[in-house]
């Protein structure tokens, strides 16, 4: 999937200690699983897993910027464990 990581997601990924290409590589991981945000409509939240742990990476589906990056919710690890195994 083609993305545009801007600076608040590169900031936020250092601070939560995922790289550029930890992003990218959830990003390209197939199939892809995500689900659309509850709070904006053109965001939505792709789930993978990095060095043994499960992101979330917030992307606007229309302008392919991320918009965040951050370790996935509990809820969000049970959804993701649930389509990878379907």
């Amino acid at each position: 999937m083609q993305a545009i990581i801007g600076k608040h997601t590169k900031d936020q990924a250092r601070k939560r200690g995922i790289t550029e290409e930890g992003i990218m590589a959830i990003l390209n991981e197939m199939p892809v699983i995500f689900k659309q945000s509850n709070h904006d409509p053109d965001a939505i939240i792709v789930l993978g897993v990095y060095e043994g742990k499960v992101w979330a990476v917030i992307l606007n589906h229309i302008t392919k910027h991320t918009i965040t990056v951050r370790r996935a919710w509990t809820k969000e690890e049970k959804y993701y464990d649930e389509k990878k195994r379907n």
